[in-house]
């Protein structure tokens, strides 16, 4: 037994492998073990771990004969553990002197399941720093002292922009991931997607600290520094499978989770070109997946076809700078959304009397129409209510000779108004 498991899978990094290892050995806790395992490595990655499991016995070494990707090394060395905490870490990252101690003692102290912080970049080279600039290394958030779930603090973070899903900036206790039966998904790319979206959800009692203990390398040729691939829309497909999966056997479903599903399709679409074109799909999924890929593709289709027609529906106000909305109800709600999807330039909403509205809709103001003044040729004015009340709307755009269109179910009727 001892305090904490560091699990390291390791493919492909002897000129990163000694400053990781090194880095956790001389932690300031001492009690505590590495399971690092060699992934079938083609360099001499395997080497240098039996070498230093030769002089400290707090190393093991897993060879592995054929290479299966992170989430199984991971797996292999959460079933060998012996911690009573667990730490997952890359093998061409580091991690601070005093990380595993202070984590140990909160940890402790609070009766965690666990724990989640943030990190410092090393960026191996200038391009790669301007490249990777605007990195979350640190989170800017408000967030509480005390303990709360891990459901709280993953809408915490979605809401204020600061979730990111390495298992490198988290700390958790190994009897909850085995009672929770929290593993890692095997043979795909980006598996700590899944991992944290299921383990953050499943927690009861968690916390943030604004500590970098994680030290992340930016180096060329990594997974997030290399082009895009087939194995990327794989990866992420999969994990956006079992997230709709994991939602539906808990019931487990929060802002948080849905914003996480939602970025991940978002992550999908922009990997799929590179799959079209470099992969066979038969190749990549098992029968029922490529049912589920094949769907999607065809969902994918409709939705550019819907988005196409909504672009040529509004095509009458192209060229105009500004679109303002006349009415704050739920026909003007509808349009406004159209508009800001079709990427036009909506300003607005203009009401009669501001007495009973909203001083924000969809992120834009709301103000009286006697307030409104009036603009270049360059402006219109978009009526979207009720039918019977848009005769009263018209005379007061006619009485100021403005230009405007009429909002009626799906039809955008005019230009009436002023000319250009």
């Amino acid at each position: 037994m001892c305090k904490v498991s560091v699990i390291i899978p390791v493919y492909n990094v002897e000129r990163y492998l000694p400053a990781c290892l090194d880095s956790v050995l001389s932690q300031s806790l001492q009690d505590l073990e590495i399971i690092a395992i060699d992934d079938a490595s083609p360099d001499h990655c395997g080497q240098i771990l039996d070498a230093y499991a030769e002089k400290d016995r707090r190393v093991r070494v897993i060879h592995l004969t054929e290479n299966h990707m992170q989430g199984y090394g991971r797996n292999r060395g959460l079933e060998a553990a012996r911690g009573d905490y667990i730490y997952f870490l890359d093998s061409d990252d580091m991690i601070e002197h005093d990380a595993l101690e202070k984590l140990t003692k909160l940890c402790d102290r609070e009766q965690l399941d666990g724990v989640f912080f943030d990190s410092e970049p090393l960026f191996e080279t200038e391009e790669l720093r301007k490249r990777y600039d605007l990195y979350p290394a640190v989170r800017t958030g408000e967030y509480p002292r005390e303990t709360i779930t891990g459901s709280q603090l993953l809408d915490l973070f979605t809401k204020q922009k600061d979730w990111v899903v390495y298992v490198q900036r988290q700390f958790w206790r190994k009897d909850f991931l085995l009672q929770n039966r929290v593993w890692s998904p095997e043979g795909i790319e980006h598996e700590d997607e899944f991992f944290s979206f299921q383990v953050i959800l499943l927690a009861k009692r968690v916390q943030y600290i604004r500590e970098t203990f994680f030290i992340r390398r930016f180096r060329a040729d990594s997974v997030m520094t290399r082009p895009k691939m087939p194995k990327d829309f794989h990866g992420y497909f999969i994990t956006y499978l079992r997230m709709m999966d994991f939602v539906m056997e808990t019931g487990i479903d929060t802002y948080g989770s849905m914003a996480h599903r939602i970025h991940m399709y978002s992550c999908m679409l922009d990997c799929l070109p590179q799959f079209i074109r470099q992969a066979d799909p038969k190749e990549w999924f098992s029968p029922e997946e490529l049912r589920l890929y094949e769907l999607f593709l065809a969902m994918h289709e409709a939705e550019k076809v819907a988005s196409k027609q909504r672009l040529d529906f509004w095509k009458p106000l192209k060229g105009y700078r500004t679109i303002w909305i006349y009415g704050a109800g739920r026909v003007a709600n509808s349009a406004g959304t159209c508009l800001i999807e079709a990427d036009y330039p909506l300003e607005g909403f203009l009401v009669s009397k501001k007495e009973g509205n909203p001083d924000v809709l969809l992120d834009r103001p709301v103000i009286a129409f006697d307030e409104y003044k009036k603009q270049k040729s360059t402006s219109v004015i978009v009526v979207a209510m009720a039918k019977q009340m848009q005769l009263e709307v018209e005379k007061l755009l006619k009485a100021r000779n403005m230009r405007y269109f009429f909002y009626v179910g799906n039809v955008l009727e005019g230009p009436f108004g002023e000319d250009d």
